[in-house]
């Protein structure tokens, strides 16, 4: 087989075009003089990267959400504190209303596996001269934003609802 210089160039010219497409360079020149020039700011660009350091997703902080049951038109506010030290996860939540009213509150009990956040209202009730502990309604998610936010769904008082909760 009998190559020509023609051939050698324009196979090597095929060659340099296949690196082209992956790494950003651009061809110049004819068949005979193929020269190669790179696009240094869009290699930079390709090769930027943002890298985001996470801690532990943590429960242990303040969350916000608003929250609108399903098949209702009323927002409530829920706000939920985890403080840190408590060898179980416990902490209070509340529903508070537009002028900064609490509307209603009690106990919360939060527990974490991997990425899964469960959350347990509860709320204090007297009967009889006795006070018992009944459970308000349950919220299953999971961490997102680097621990920053819990996204997931729940039921309070037999009604379904998606949540977004937010550390603040």
């Amino acid at each position: 087989m009998k190559l020509s210089i023609k051939s050698i160039a324009l196979a090597t010219m095929m060659t340099v075009s296949t690196i082209s497409v992956s790494t950003g360079l651009a061809l110049s020149g004819s068949i005979s003089a193929a020269s190669a020039q790179t696009n240094s700011r869009q290699i930079n660009r390709q090769l930027q990267f943002q890298p985001q350091l996470c801690t532990k997703s943590s429960i242990i902080g303040n969350w916000k959400a608003d929250i609108v049951p399903g098949g209702d038109d009323i927002l409530i506010h829920l706000q939920i504190s985890i403080p840190a030290g408590k060898a179980t996860q416990q902490g209070t939540w509340k529903f508070v209303g537009s002028p900064g009213q609490t509307l209603n509150q009690g106990k919360a009990t939060a527990s974490v596996q991997g990425n899964t956040v469960t959350l347990q209202l509860w709320k204090s009730q007297s009967q009889n001269n006795v006070t018992i502990m009944k459970k308000m309604g349950t919220m299953q998610g999971n961490f997102q934003d680097c621990g920053s936010k819990i996204s997931g769904n729940g039921v309070i008082d037999n009604r379904d609802f998606n949540f977004n909760l937010s550390k603040f």
